[in-house]
């Protein structure tokens, strides 16, 4: 009986999780501007509290005009973004011997879940007073994709060592605390992070690492654990086309919540960062490996460039600042394969099973202080009229003359907090710490009490 119950209780907790998520939609969730009729569109026109610089629509006039993204113009985006997590993610997993099934189940599985379940969670923080109702458009899905890309960077770290009803729990705790932090992250501090580096990549490698050393058990340091890492040809080729996927998508994933200009500047800034990320992985693999290249620095160390620049791919990093910055990230994350996960494990009790603290948790870290710095040196004369747009918080508050000077020049502009870009800088390194804080307890909350 128990032994049929523990093969039973996985479809069971998958199919429970998935009636609770349609009683929430049929509550709470609606089409929302794009997708409702021209003449019921004025329901959406009412006051909200809600932050340009957190993902979501506006819900005055105003704010909807700036805030919206059409399907025409972000689809195509979207399908770059779709095609990253599941064929990108998933096919980059499967290079272990004897779980490749499990790396591309496992990844379609859980993403499917998680999208629908971050549009519930970030929806409810979105949501305005007095109208409980949650506004499905591009930007929200979008968003749930970069939500689903948050918990398959975790997946990465604990990849083999959990069973198919811990995945679940995982995943469905994890996303609330995704959420949460980006609610603090994007909306309280106001920080840049367009691309993630911030709530995607730096969150999800700290909670999949103290998820990691919270259930970790003496045998997954071992060779006859490990013998699930040994590809064959076959699984380094079909990991190398996972590679390949997401290096050409990644512009997209960067670009794909930003507006105007900003987009153009994403594109530039990710694909020249992600090309020379692979230039300074192969270097950097053929010198440390003696004249060879490993797969496992081919395979994620050359992907590190799109990681850096998440937060900055918006900004004035100009196209030598990206180029320095990939190849700078390539040479950390390859380092980092050769040197820093084996002393992770010896050492500190944490297996990382993709190699996920370097290509995520380094790049990450180093590309929230370069955010810190572009932002500290923002100003009008560079930006222009996207001043304003990129740092939201920058214009004066609504009860300052100077904003209504401001008005006069840039019509749209909406009521900030006065920060100075010093202030925004500050901001950038609150949520760097914030992000790791919450990473790293809800990691280890998670295992101690669900997993272990």
């Amino acid at each position: 009986m128990d032994r049929k119950w523990n093969l039973m209780s996985f479809a069971v907790v998958l199919g429970l999780s998935e009636v609770a998520i349609l009683i929430l939609f049929g509550i709470f969730v609606d089409y929302g501007w794009d997708g409702t009729p021209v003449s019921l569109r004025g329901q959406f026109l009412h006051d909200s509290h809600g932050n340009p610089n957190y993902r979501g629509p506006g819900t005055s006039a105003q704010e909807l005009s700036q805030s919206r993204v059409s399907i025409p113009d972000s689809y195509s985006m979207f399908q770059d973004v779709h095609v990253m997590i599941f064929i990108g993610f998933g096919f980059l997993m499967t290079f272990m011997r004897r779980y490749g099934y499990g790396g591309v189940g496992f990844n379609f599985i859980l993403a499917s879940l998680v999208t629908q379940w971050s549009i519930l969670m970030r929806g409810f923080f979105e949501m305005p007073e007095n109208h409980y109702r949650i506004r499905l458009d591009m930007n929200k899905i979008i968003a749930a994709e970069f939500s689903a890309g948050t918990i398959l960077i975790s997946l990465g770290v604990v990849l083999g060592k959990l069973s198919p009803v811990q995945y679940v729990i995982m995943v469905v705790v994890e996303t609330v605390l995704a959420m949460v932090n980006e609610y603090i992250v994007l909306y309280l501090y106001g920080a840049v992070d367009v691309g993630g580096t911030i709530t995607i990549h730096l969150f999800g490698a700290y909670f999949g690492l103290a998820l990691a050393r919270t259930i970790h058990r003496r045998e997954w340091s071992t060779d006859m654990f490990n013998d699930l890492k040994y590809g064959t040809h076959y699984n380094d080729l079909f990991s190398m086309c996972g590679t390949v996927f997401l290096f050409m998508f990644w512009p997209s994933f960067n670009a794909a919540l930003a507006v105007g200009d900003s987009r153009y500047r994403a594109i530039f800034n990710t694909y020249l960062a992600i090309s020379s990320s692979v230039i300074g992985g192969f270097v950097t693999c053929w010198i440390v490996k003696n004249g060879k290249f490993t797969m496992d620095i081919v395979q994620n160390g050359t992907l590190s460039g799109g990681v850096i620049v998440g937060s900055v791919c918006t900004l004035y990093l100009y196209p030598w600042g990206s180029i320095l910055c990939g190849l700078m990230a390539g040479v950390i994350s390859s380092l980092g394969f050769h040197y820093v996960t084996p002393f992770l494990d010896r050492r500190w009790g944490i297996h990382d099973t993709c190699g996920v603290h370097n290509l995520h948790a380094m790049p990450a870290l180093f590309g929230t202080f370069i955010s810190a710095i572009v932002a500290a040196c923002a100003t009008p004369e560079v930006y222009g009229s996207s001043y304003f747009l990129l740092f939201p918080n920058f214009a004066p508050s609504n009860t300052s003359q100077d904003y209504f000077a401001l008005k006069q020049i840039y019509p749209d502009l909406l009521p900030g907090s006065g920060r100075t870009p010093t202030g925004q800088a500050a901001n950038q390194l609150a949520s760097l710490i914030t992000t790791i804080g919450i990473g790293l307890i809800g990691g280890v909350l998670t295992g101690a009490v669900s997993l272990r």
